[in-house]
């Protein structure tokens, strides 16, 4: 079993060269948010997209590669307070641009159709990053920014493997390409067997507080998970658990806020 582990997060590591921005992982989150969309929201939704959100999740991520829109590459991080809390207006902060997006579609009527489209794609995006913990930074934690540290099989002898890992791609795309076998419309189904019985606490509150409840699992990982450290695999898989829980977090919170806002 522990060779097969091994194995596993090897494969999973070569595939974070493939899927740098992960894109499965967005798609995921996109086709269970849209498995939670009331009929009126997918209506609304497709009329301003033309197409759906699976199609449209890793927008943010195309933009960034324009040299004209480098600077929206900041917007995929969200910044915490020494306290844990977001009380950023940082105009290059993820949280300050999603509210702003948020203002857009909540007062549609007064903007154009081209205004729309963007916000929406931004909304999207962005509620979505918030399920990888790496996009997080929270001041006075300087791992926050990102570190590495190293996986060790559990095997010693000849058989002892270790590798590094980063802390960014661990969240990014190390867990979630472990089921790249799959379809992304199988895993949504997955997390949703697993996590629907909590979609009413997971989906309370607003984007302030879902960065801040991010913040919290940061801390808690990083009590592992450090600079340096040699963490056995059965170590890392349980953290896991909680990066299905946040993928399925950000669907159930997109859903719920676009349920809301074309209501």
């Amino acid at each position: 079993m522990k060779k097969i582990v091994f194995l596993m997060f090897a494969l999973a590591m070569v595939a974070n060269e493939a899927l740098a921005f992960n894109t499965f992982a967005h798609q995921t989150i996109s086709k269970l948010t849209e498995m939670n969309l009331n009929e009126k929201t997918k209506q609304e939704v497709k009329a301003i997209l033309k197409t759906s959100i699976t199609k449209e999740c890793v927008w943010l991520n195309t933009l960034r590669k324009n040299p004209e829109m480098a600077h929206t590459k900041s917007w995929h991080f969200f910044q915490l307070d020494a306290n844990g809390k977001s009380t950023t207006m940082d105009e290059n902060d993820g949280i300050v641009q999603l509210e702003k997006a948020i203002a857009v579609l909540r007062n549609r009527k007064n903007h154009s159709e081209a205004e729309q489209l963007t916000a929406l794609r931004t909304v999207i995006h962005l509620v979505q990053d918030m399920h990888c913990l790496s996009h997080i930074r929270i001041e006075g934690i300087e791992a926050t920014k990102g570190f590495t540290f190293r996986i060790w099989n559990e095997l010693d002898g000849k058989g002892r493997k270790e590798w590094n890992q980063k802390w960014y791609t661990l969240w990014e795309s190390t867990f979630s390409n472990r089921y790249t076998i799959f379809t992304p419309q199988y895993y949504a189904e997955d997390i949703d067997i697993y996590a629907r019985d909590k979609k009413a606490e997971y989906s309370k509150g607003e984007p302030r507080f879902w960065v801040e409840n991010g913040g919290e699992d940061v801390v808690r990982a990083l009590k592992q998970l450090n600079t340096g450290a040699v963490v056995p695999t059965q170590v890392v898989l349980t953290h896991e658990f909680n990066h299905t829980k946040c993928m399925a977090k950000a669907a159930y919170r997109l859903a719920a806020l676009l349920n809301d806002i074309f209501k």
